[in-house]
């Protein structure tokens, strides 16, 4: 399959309207690549783009005044991009000296 399952644990309380704490809810975004030589350089410097993109979906926004929403968004992404870059190396992409190599 030439897709990349993003997955992050999004809690609802890193909504801008959440009043209180919720439950960590696991999400998925779909990253294809199918059109793409992920296993040259310049193919993976566009799967981490589109990794990038898919993890901002995936873990969403928060208020930036928000420290605390702030660093849980910011474990998400990281948590999220590390898996998505492991899956990637396991179907050949170029991550060593590549774009994808400063995202794990």
């Amino acid at each position: 399959m030439n897709t990349i399952a993003l997955k992050a644990l999004a809690a609802a309380s890193l909504s801008l309207f959440a009043i209180a704490p919720a439950a960590a809810q696991e999400v998925s975004v779909a990253v294809h690549h199918g059109d793409l030589d992920i296993a040259s350089p310049a193919g993976a410097a566009v799967l981490a783009e589109r990794l990038e993109i898919g993890a901002n979906a995936a873990c969403g926004r928060v208020d930036p005044r928000d420290m605390k929403a702030g660093a849980a968004l910011s474990a998400c992404r990281e948590a999220a991009m590390q898996n998505a870059v492991e899956q990637a190396a396991a179907k050949g992409a170029a991550v060593e000296g590549t774009a994808l190599a400063s995202l794990d």
